[in-house]
């Protein structure tokens, strides 16, 4: 990622929050994009026999995800 120019950044949550939800820079996001991915049983059930393999899957995923909100409006 560095070779691209990309850099993460870990989100925790403030050492103000002592309990309860509390929303935290983008990591709904993250969180909600890995909520929907749940719902393609190739990717959440682990049947692939390769990383290579499963990582194909991902962008078909989105694909799928994308043209459905797309043609749904």
């Amino acid at each position: 990622m560095q070779a691209l120019g990309w850099q993460h950044q870990v989100a925790s949550r403030p050492p103000s929050a002592t309990r309860g939800f509390v929303p935290v820079a983008q990591r709904w996001v993250v969180e909600r994009t890995f909520a929907w991915l749940n719902y393609f049983r190739r990717l959440a059930m682990g049947h692939e026999r390769t990383a290579a393999s499963h990582a194909a899957w991902l962008p078909v995923a989105n694909l799928t995800m994308t043209l459905r909100r797309a043609t749904a409006h």
